[in-house]
């Protein structure tokens, strides 16, 4: 009960943070006793597109040198190379043991292709990180993030148009 009671709390404390952001997560079943949300979002810097990732975990962090393979419905397979952008601890925590456990903020950003989005239109089936300390992978039976992740691309696309 203290477990759901923390992580509603920490979720409630950082859904307020990113409440104006544009973002689509889910929660790592494997590992949800502990917390652990991956986050997805798009952002434009000069005249590049990027995916930011962030992982709200007490123990899984990016590499050094992050890799993020997508696998669509179509069948096509994207590899994407990317940058640690912060590992961060949270001044909160998930009670374990009458233990305080502080949840570690990762993020990374992967550079991706106008073409990459548009193959993302179709759906996400499956997803892997390079994460410590095991690798992240998780596949979806229906589409959770591609479709909202390409929406996002739009949005941020629309911006530079419609200036």
């Amino acid at each position: 009960m203290k477990k759901l009671l923390c992580f509603l709390t920490f979720a409630i404390i950082i859904g307020s943070v990113y409440a104006n952001k544009q973002m689509v997560y889910y929660n790592y079943k494997a590992l949800s006793a502990e917390a652990c949300r991956f986050q997805y979002s798009v952002t434009k810097q000069d005249t590049s597109y990027y995916i930011i990732v962030s992982i709200l975990s007490i123990q899984v962090k990016f590499n050094s040198e992050p890799t993020m393979k997508i696998k669509t419905f179509n069948g096509d397979i994207l590899t994407i190379q990317g940058d640690v952008d912060n590992t961060n601890r949270s001044p909160l925590g998930v009670v374990s043991w009458n233990v305080v456990l502080p949840i570690s903020f990762s993020s990374a950003y992967f550079k991706v292709t106008p073409e990459q989005f548009e193959q993302l239109k179709c759906g996400v089936s499956k997803i892997r990180l390079s994460t410590t300390p095991v690798n992240h992978e998780k596949t979806f039976k229906k589409d959770k993030i591609g479709k909202k992740i390409y929406q996002f691309y739009i949005k941020e696309k629309s911006h530079d148009e419609n200036f």
